[in-house]
């Protein structure tokens, strides 16, 4: 029969033999840190990928911003242009009118005599 004293180091000594047996098995492996750093690499080479991308969408979006303004600032002023002679247009059928009256007056007054 084993005594206290005996009892209590082989306790010890078989916990202290399954913390280093589970420190050991929790240690990663030479492969197992290959492996992990393969993946880190192809995680930052990924997102890397994206970056680039997301930088051309913004560019293209940039670029679609600049021709919007620019083709609403065209057609501000093709708006503008277009009322412009729809004004000069009302005057000469304004112009149009009084002569049409003078004509009509002169040919009123030549009728009489």
């Amino acid at each position: 029969m084993m005594t206290k004293d005996r009892l209590e180091r082989v306790l010890f000594i078989m916990v202290g033999l399954i913390m280093i047996g589970s420190f050991v098995n929790g240690c990663a492996s030479t492969s197992e840190i290959a492996v992990l750093q393969e993946k880190a690499d192809k995680a930052l080479q990924q997102s890397s990928q994206a970056l680039d991308e997301a930088n051309q969408s913004k560019d293209m979006i940039t670029d679609a911003n600049n021709r919007s303004e620019m083709a609403a600032g065209r057609a501000e002023t093709a708006a503008s242009r277009a009322e412009m002679a729809a004004d000069r247009s009302e005057k000469a059928a304004n112009r149009a009118e009084t002569a049409a009256d003078k004509a009509e007056a002169i040919f009123m007054q030549k009728m009489k005599k």
